[in-house]
């Protein structure tokens, strides 16, 4: 049931993202500010610190974090990093494995993406990030969701 819920939120959040965006872009040209995702995120120091939270977060899940027993955190988070920081409109250039080949051998399944997601909320929570911003996270999150469950263009 949880994960039913979580799914037509991820969808919600998805619909609601893009009329955020649009009005977000709207007003932004209006006011002649454009800051980003990645800024309002608190830029590198402040996705480094939400991505050290979402991996700890992760590690204490017990629906997921049988995933990362064996896993370097200090390079899990620094990849994490680097590929929010990008995704979200920063300087960083992500120089990693696409998302399909970085989760192909996990075999997760969609309640496992659903925790993930969940913790990646929790963590934004405790970061004080606003309600548009996790809107937006959300919104980025489901789109991968068919990359990371490797049924991209399936």
């Amino acid at each position: 049931m949880i994960n039913n819920v979580l799914r037509k939120l991820s969808t919600g959040l998805a619909i609601a993202a893009l009329a955020f965006s649009q009005a977000a872009t709207a007003g932004d040209i209006a006011a002649g500010a454009t800051k980003s995702l990645y800024e309002r995120l608190g830029s590198w120091d402040g996705i480094t610190q939400i991505v050290t939270d979402t991996v700890a977060l992760h590690q204490a899940n017990p629906e997921i974090a049988h995933y990362f027993t064996d896993v370097d955190t200090d390079q899990l988070v620094a990849h994490v990093t680097a590929f929010f920081a990008a995704g979200t409109g920063g300087p960083s250039k992500y120089e990693g494995r696409d998302m399909t080949s970085a989760h192909a051998s996990m075999g997760l399944s969609d309640e496992d993406f659903d925790s993930a997601v969940a913790d990646v909320l929790k963590a934004l929570d405790k970061n004080g990030i606003g309600d548009a911003e996790k809107t937006e996270v959300a919104a980025i999150l489901e789109s991968l969701r068919p990359a990371v469950m490797g049924s991209a263009g399936a």
